[in-house]
């Protein structure tokens, strides 16, 4: 087993790290789960459509900016983002019916 310089951390503790980091990632997509509740509830009432495509590429576009400032490589935010919406949108065609595209 290879050692590591004493202030190295191992690779125990550095996935240890990274499973916090996954934790904070699902409580993130948990309070977004809550607000896609509330603009259901929103587009419900209303009679709208779920897909929003002109919202969706403005998301995508600021995701890549905002990542990009931070020093995060804007194809892994947009992909990321991507799924996240798709996963989201299917939700809400679920809760509001397929006539709602």
């Amino acid at each position: 087993m290879a050692t590591s310089g004493a202030d190295e951390p191992t690779l125990i503790e550095i996935r240890l790290r990274l499973d916090l980091v996954d934790q904070s990632l699902v409580e993130v997509l948990n309070e977004r789960a809550l607000l896609i509740g509330e603009v259901i509830r929103y587009k419900r009432a209303r009679g709208m459509a779920v897909v929003d495509r002109p919202r969706e590429d403005a998301m995508l576009a600021g995701i890549e900016q905002v990542a990009s400032a931070r020093g995060l490589d804007p194809r892994i935010a947009r992909q990321v983002l991507r799924s996240v919406i798709d996963a989201f949108t299917l939700l809400e065609v679920e809760e509001l019916g397929p006539g709602h595209h």
